[in-house]
C-alpha cells in the first residue's frame, strides 16, 4: 500500500519538469493524478509514462475559466499542486512590462484561482501546495519581477494556511532552487546555457543543481506530513543558507 492510496491530486504544470516529477512520485504512492498543462503533446507523453492512474487535462492556468473547468473535472480533491508557469529574465529596463504581467497571470493568479475553486471540494486532511522559488529569499540579478512574484506567492500561502486551518486544509509552498531539466528560458543563447548554469552552481554549497526527483521528495513530505502548514520549503542545495 502507498501513502497516497485513495487520494486524488491535481498537478498543474504536470507535463514536464518538476510537476511531472511530483506526479511520478504521487502515482507510485497510489494517488490518482490529473495532470494539467498547455501542451497536449507533453501531457499525452506524461500520461503514457505514468499509466492508468494518471489522466490529462489541457489547461492554460492564466485563463480562469479553464482553471475552473479543471477543478470541476473532479468530484473531490485531496491534494492540489500548482507548478505551472514560466519565468522571465532580463534587465529591468529592457523587459517589457507586459511580460511581467503575463508572468503574474499564470504563476500568481493561476495559483490563486486554482485554490479558489479547489477549496470547496477539499475535506479536512487535504493539502494545497503552491510553487514559488528561492528568488523570494535570495537576490538574483535580472529577475526583479520574478523575485516579486515568489515573494507574493509565499505571503499568499502563509495567509491561506491560517485562513484554511479551521477547515483542516494545510497550505505550503515548495520553493525550488536551481533545477535541471525544466522548460525555463534562461534568457541566454542555447549554446551558453551550460556555462550559465555552471556559474549559478558555484553559488550552491552542494555545487550542483537539483533534480525533479529532489523536488518530488520535498513535495511528498509536504503532502503527507499532517503537521506541516504555513511552510515555505526551500529545496536549494543550501543556496539560501549562504
Amino acid at each position: 500500500m502507498g501513502a497516497l492510496d485513495g487520494k486524488t491530486a491535481i498537478i498543474t504544470g504536470g507535463g514536464s519538469g518538476i510537476g511531472l516529477g511530483i506526479a511520478e512520485r504521487f502515482v507510485r504512492e497510489g494517488a490518482q493524478v490529473v495532470l494539467a498543462g498547455r501542451s497536449t503533446q507533453r501531457l499525452e507523453a506524461a500520461v503514457a509514462k505514468l499509466g492508468r492512474n494518471a489522466r490529462a487535462a489541457q489547461t492554460d492556468v492564466a485563463d480562469e475559466a479553464q482553471v475552473k473547468r479543471l477543478i470541476d473535472s473532479v468530484k473531490e480533491l485531496d491534494i492540489l499542486v500548482t507548478c505551472a508557469g514560466g519565468a522571465v529574465f532580463g534587465p529591468v529596463e529592457q523587459v517589457p512590462m507586459n511580460s511581467w504581467r503575463e508572468l503574474f497571470e499564470g504563476r500568481f493568479f493561476g495559483q490563486l484561482s486554482a485554490c479558489h475553486y479547489a477549496v470547496p471540494k477539499m475535506k479536512p486532511g487535504s493539502s494545497i501546495m503552491f510553487c514559488s522559488g528561492i528568488a523570494g529569499h535570495a537576490a538574483l540579478a535580472n529577475y526583479a519581477g520574478g523575485a516579486g512574484l515568489c515573494g507574493a506567492v509565499n505571503a499568499m500561502a502563509r495567509s491561506l494556511a491560517i485562513e484554511l486551518a479551521s477547515k483542516g486544509i494545510r497550505v505550503n509552498v515548495l520553493s525550488p532552487g536551481l533545477t535541471r531539466d525544466t522548460a525555463i528560458d534562461w534568457g541566454v543563447p542555447s549554446e551558453a546555457v551550460p556555462e550559465f548554469l555552471a556559474g549559478l552552481s558555484n553559488n550552491i554549497p552542494m555545487k550542483r543543481p537539483g533534480t525533479a526527483g529532489d523536488m518530488a521528495d520535498a513535495a511528498f513530505f509536504l503532502a503527507t506530513c499532517a503537521y506541516a502548514t504555513g511552510m515555505v520549503l526551500d529545496v536549494d542545495g543550501g543556496w539560501t543558507a549562504v
